[in-house]
């Protein structure tokens, strides 16, 4: 039910002191107006809203705050031969999906189908509800209500005709729940879907109920709401489908065995017994119905002639049903309630009215015939898909045609002259001209994410250095650049399971159901947006950018960077050595200028398109399985570097982690780089920080970096309470002048000491998963160190 739909429903006030677009305005101007202020609070180009062939004039009743349009692909399945009371001959359906593999499943099961002579349709009946929900103070009001309402049946139409050409009320069952009453208003809408006219037609037959007295007795009302949730609207419900909301729709076929072998690549005995199968799983589990995916033509459909789309919920609820025959399989597919038309809502905007016409389905009836063609496919698509199942085709056929299908990977080899002069002409040197390419030899330490996640791909990622000879501005000179070629966040997040899946038990059911989580994903856009970032504050203290490269496509995220040289502690080796308290108070200095740059904008970050999932006290509570999981294996796996002390007190913080993640969440927070170590940083000759790696960056309060790069980089001599609080203070006053905000130096040294719980708790369980495939040496050290600066912080807060 669209909540504009009702009558008289009052406006809600503008908030006061920000711009907001006006939501009521259908003008091509308006929406521009919308799409500039849309660009400006999210600094996106949002290049592909810019134009569109919709006029929005023509959009009321549609759409609310239009700035532009989603192109779906539309592909065309079929012919399939049809038989209906409403549709003969051979017909092709438009589908709006990104689902590969689709419209190719429903071509084949329509090829099966009409080769076996067509498929026989039959629209029974057509109904749609609504259900007004009155509330009366006592039972016995609420029971003669009900009952004296029946008697008024005829008025109740009277009244509705003033309303609706089209709505035809058919009848009104009252349903007494307690001191309620749910009217369930029955009606036919002609080929109109109907759910904003019924809508629209119950408000004003429940107007005239409330203003009898003779059926509203003085105070015996409490309340009363236009929908109580009984008709079944955009819900899948066990009432909806015994009794219909919709057209109800079915549609059979008879399939000889040869047309089985030959077109479905199974047997008549396989196809049923595996129909058998699957039709014993979905009564298991409580399906509304049995289906293989009926929900994917209906919303593919729906898509493309301008149905309301959230009706797939309910008009996806199909029965299949497959019985063996004497020379084949018969077949047949009933839709109990299709909530589908021809006229109103977004079946007259261009593409829509034209998909319509492609199918025959516009004018009087034209709405069961649209239903028919729906049920048509819907038994064609799930004879394939069950067959493919049965076969052993399914997964194959997604492999090739869907989301796994083969993709033509970027190349290390398209590191050539003509890349990196796109690469180079872009930023630094315009009209340069690269006359040869080389990979450069240096050592280096990769990405963890890399490393581990290279194993697992059969394509180039990585880090690749290469010194290039170039000519710009008549001076020929030789330039090193570093490529990084990133893996995509589902390989990460799948390198991850493997290595979950090694850690065995708990750790990795727990991983599986929290994969999503965990801070993957997006990993692979994230570094890319990050390095185009404009603010000084921000670039000053990276690697010198030359190019982004991204097409999602090919799966190819290519960042083209300076090649590091020159720096003093750029750590390639499994220890970092040598970070002295110089070191760290540049370090530090530097991590609050970059923190400044989103410090108190938190809104601002969540909008960013390639933030990812930010971490949050409700998800921390919620995963508590995964982290007693990953405290369990690194004592069992590793007991001589956790030990029992270590596991208890790691099981202690998780056990009060709804106590003390709220407080991590209330505080300000800002842009980390949530992988703040000597393997992603290094300093600069002229004193200066550089900081790489940022496909983890998050938001989190700032100390998270500070407590991660302390126990990752102090020498275990340095560890004591006066040098903690000495490079803590550099790094809050640093953020604290570039923020021009004071900073509560109490509130820090919590967050400080929360930051260490929260790295023990995920990310060093994290590690230990790691650990358990690849060995890092660095590891015990940084464990070492963890635990001494929370003795220390609990010692300072007196915990």
């Amino acid at each position: 039910m669209s909540p504009g739909a009702i009558p008289g429903q009052s406006r809600q006030p503008r908030p006061v002191g920000r711009y907001v677009p006006a939501r009521g305005i259908y003008t091509e101007s308006a929406r521009l107006q919308r799409l500039g202020w849309l660009r400006s609070i999210t600094r996106l180009g949002l290049g592909s809203l810019q134009h569109t062939q919709l006029d929005a004039g023509k959009l009321t009743g549609n759409i609310e705050g239009f700035v532009g349009t989603v192109e779906i692909p539309v592909g065309v399945a079929g012919p399939l031969l049809f038989h209906g009371d409403n549709v003969q001959g051979e017909i092709y359906a438009p589908m709006a999906t990104t689902e590969g593999a689709l419209v190719s499943s429903a071509t084949r099961g329509a090829l099966a189908v009409t080769m076996a002579g067509g498929v026989s349709t039959h629209a029974v009946a057509q109904t749609m509800t609504r259900a007004p929900v009155f509330a009366f103070t006592r039972l016995s009001a609420a029971g003669r209500f009900a009952s004296e309402i029946l008697q008024h049946l005829g008025d109740l139409r009277t009244v509705i005709r003033q309303v609706s050409d089209h709505a035809e009320l058919v009848s009104i069952e009252p349903v007494v729940l307690g001191r309620t009453v749910h009217l369930r208003f029955r009606y036919t809408t002609g080929d109109a879907a109907g759910q904003n006219m019924t809508t629209a037609c119950t408000w004003h037959a429940c107007q005239w109920i409330l203003e009898r007295p003779h059926l509203i007795e003085g105070e015996e009302l409490e309340s009363f709401i236009i929908e109580g949730n009984t008709s079944g609207d955009k819900k899948a419900s066990s009432q909806a489908v015994a009794e219909g909301r919709g057209i109800r729709v079915s549609a059979d076929c008879v399939l000889p065995g040869g047309v089985v072998e030959r077109v479905l690549k199974t047997t008549s005995d396989d196809l049923v017994r595996g129909y058998q199968h699957i039709a014993a799983g979905a009564v298991h589990s409580g399906v509304l119905g049995s289906n293989a995916n009926t929900a994917n033509i209906v919303a593919a459909i729906f898509t493309a002639t301008g149905q309301d789309i959230a009706c797939v919920h309910e008009s996806g609820a199909g029965q299949f049903l497959l019985e063996r025959t004497p020379d084949g399989v018969y077949a047949s597919m009933t839709l109990p309630g299709l909530a589908v038309g021809t006229v109103g809502g977004g079946t007259h905007l261009p593409t829509q009215q034209e998909l319509l016409e492609a199918m025959g389905c516009t004018g009087r009836g034209s709405a069961a015939r649209l239903a028919e063609i729906i049920a048509g496919f819907a038994l064609a698509l799930d004879l394939s898909t069950v067959s493919a199942a049965v076969s052993g085709q399914f997964a194959s056929a997604h492999e090739r045609l869907g989301r796994n299908r083969p993709v033509r990977w970027f190349q290390r080899e398209e590191l050539d002259a003509r890349f990196f002069e796109s690469a180079l002409g872009h930023s630094v040197m315009p009209g340069v001209k690269v006359r040869s390419v080389e990979t450069a030899h240096i050592p280096m330490g990769p990405s963890v994410l890399s490393e581990l996640t290279s194993r697992t791909v059969k394509k180039a990622v990585g880090l690749f250095p290469m010194q290039l000879r170039v000519d710009h501005d008549d001076v020929e000179q030789k330039l090193d650049v570093m490529v990084k070629v990133k893996p995509t966040d589902r390989e990460v997040i799948k390198m991850g399971g493997m290595a979950a899946a090694l850690c065995g038990g708990p750790v990795a059911a727990h991983y599986r159901r929290f994969e999503q989580r965990l801070g993957f994903v997006g990993c692979d856009v994230r570094e890319l947006a990050l390095y185009e970032q404009t603010d000084s504050r921000f670039t000053s203290l990276i690697p010198e950018l030359y190019r982004t490269y991204r097409d999602d496509r090919r799966e190819a995220y290519v960042i083209v960077m300076e090649c590091l040289g020159d720096m003093e502690r750029m750590d390639t080796s499994d220890h970092a050595r040598g970070w002295s308290r110089r070191h760290l108070g540049i370090a530090l200095r530097d991590l609050g200028q970059l923190h400044s740059v989103w410090y108190g904008k938190e809104s601002g970050l969540r909008r960013m398109p390639w933030i990812g999932h930010v971490p949050n006290a409700a998800d921390m509570v919620e995963m508590k399985e995964l982290w007693l999981a990953l405290a369990d294996h690194s004592a069992q796996e590793f007991p001589e570097l956790v030990g029992e002390r270590h596991h208890d007190r790691l099981v202690s913080c998780i056990g009060t982690i709804d106590r003390w993640w709220p407080q991590i969440e209330a505080m300000p927070r800002t842009l980390v780089h949530n992988d703040c170590n000597p393997r992603n940083l290094a300093i600069r000759a002229d004193g200066r920080l550089c900081a790489y790696d940022w496909e983890l960056a998050t938001l989190h309060i700032p100390q998270h970096d500070l407590a991660e790069l302390l126990c990752t980089a102090l020498e275990p001599g340095d560890i004591d309470a006066a040098v903690v609080e000495e490079l803590s203070e550099v790094h809050r006053r640093s953020l604290e002048s570039h923020a021009r905000t004071p900073i509560d130096r109490s509130q820090w040294e919590s967050g400080y000491r929360l930051a260490l719980m929260d790295l023990a708790v995920n990310r060093f369980g994290l590690y230990f998963v790691a650990h358990t495939v690849r060995h890092y040496g660095f590891l015990e050290q940084w464990w070492r160190n963890l635990w001494s600066l929370i003795d220390l912080a609990e010692a300072a807060d007196g915990s």
